[in-house]
């Protein structure tokens, strides 16, 4: 008997990532002409041709008018709290049963989406001043950041003020409930309060967090940044709202961005019994290197993100959670050619590049709602203006 020849095709990557995004929420027909299934294309064509709704469907022939798929996708879309939950279910279709299997060190952070409309626009939040803005829509997300592994597995829109403990205990409640058993943290330095340590530490979680300067006086955390670098240190201090006392252990090294002298704070990282304090160190430190992969997760994600003007903010997050579903299904096909290639795990990225697979993607749709070629006027074109006869 011949034995079955499996490919990635086109098809392949249009149904996986169509299968993930029917999997974020009940989609519904709406209408006579909006179908289910030619509205998940329609928002697959918009992720991967980066544009917007109402330039694809006046492109492309759906069959229906941008207006009906803009209510459409309305009537479809439910409240941030349930969108959300559904995109964290969908990034789970690729790989959810695997990463049952071990513990798994994660990678918190912040990614802002810099919003130029109504500075009092419903969702949107303040933030670092990004591409001249300071106000933005806001997420953050959770990445397993095993050397063989850049899964997203958790995914929370941000609204105005938001405190850092309270986004990473809302993100770190998403994974268990999901099967995934977490061994370490590492967070960015915008999660180095008093209260992200403390409930860290009362999780029994590994972690690794840089501290950034408190005030330009001296105190018991700053002088750690005069510290030579090497020197494994703990810091103490005192936490501003409920004046609860924080300790932690601490390394100065020097920052692989910059080659600036930081701190870094740390727990775990190894048994607390017989091991040495500077080897935990060396461990924590090894794990946050790890992270900046979470920063390439963000770029990958804009590749397949569609542009809007739009101030509703489960659009928005709609958009940002579609773009990290399909480049979730890169990896999970990436994951597949390295495995069946017997691939080194660094070695199988350029067999399938996302932007080759977003092409394909497009294409493929693209054949299927043949584009209009031709635009409208409402009136004849002039005429040409007679060459002159010399």
């Amino acid at each position: 008997m011949r034995q079955p020849h499996c490919t990635i095709t086109p098809a392949v990557v249009r149904d996986t990532a169509r299968a993930a995004l029917q999997r974020a929420l009940l989609w519904a027909a709406y209408g006579r002409l909006v179908s289910a299934r030619r509205l998940l294309d329609l928002l697959l064509l918009v992720a991967a041709r980066r544009s917007s709704l109402s330039a694809v469907v006046r492109r492309f022939r759906f069959g229906f008018s941008h207006e009906a798929a803009r209510q459409a996708v309305a009537a479809n879309l439910p409240g941030t709290a349930a969108l959300t939950e559904g995109l964290v279910e969908a990034l789970y279709s690729c790989g959810g049963r695997r990463w049952r299997q071990r513990r798994w060190d994660v990678a918190l952070d912040l990614h802002y989406c810099p919003f130029y409309g109504d500075k009092a626009a419903a969702g949107a939040a303040g933030g670092p001043k990004k591409h001249g803005r300071k106000r933005h829509y806001a997420y953050a997300t959770a990445v397993l950041v095993h050397r063989r592994h850049r899964h997203t597995v958790g995914l929370l829109p941000l609204a105005g003020k938001f405190k850092p403990h309270e986004v990473v205990a809302a993100l770190l409640g998403q994974l268990p409930r999901r099967g995934l058993r977490l061994r370490g943290v590492v967070l960015d330095s915008g999660f180095d309060s008093g209260q992200t340590l403390l409930l860290l530490q009362g999780r029994g979680l590994s972690y690794t967090v840089p501290l950034r300067r408190k005030g330009k006086g001296s105190n018991r955390r700053n002088a750690c940044f005069g510290l030579p670098v090497g020197t494994v240190t703990e810091v103490a201090w005192v936490t501003e709202a409920s004046r609860r006392p924080v300790r932690t252990a601490a390394v100065v090294a020097r920052r692989p961005s910059d080659k600036k002298v930081g701190v870094y704070a740390f727990g775990g990282w190894g048994p607390q019994e017989g091991a040495r304090v500077r080897q935990r160190a060396r461990l924590a430190r090894r794990a946050y290197r790890r992270r900046f992969g979470i920063e390439t997760s963000y770029r990958q994600a804009n590749q397949g993100k569609g542009t809007t003007t739009k101030k509703d903010p489960a659009y928005r997050l709609l958009l940002f959670g579609l773009a990290l579903l399909l480049r979730q299904a890169w990896v999970w096909l990436s994951g597949q050619l390295a495995r069946a290639r017997g691939l080194r795990p660094r070695a199988w990225v350029g067999a399938l590049p996302l932007r080759t697979l977003l092409e394909w993607l497009a294409d493929l749709l693209k054949a299927r709602y043949k584009e209009a070629k031709a635009i409208p006027l409402g009136q004849p074109l002039e005429a040409l203006d007679s060459p002159l006869v010399g």
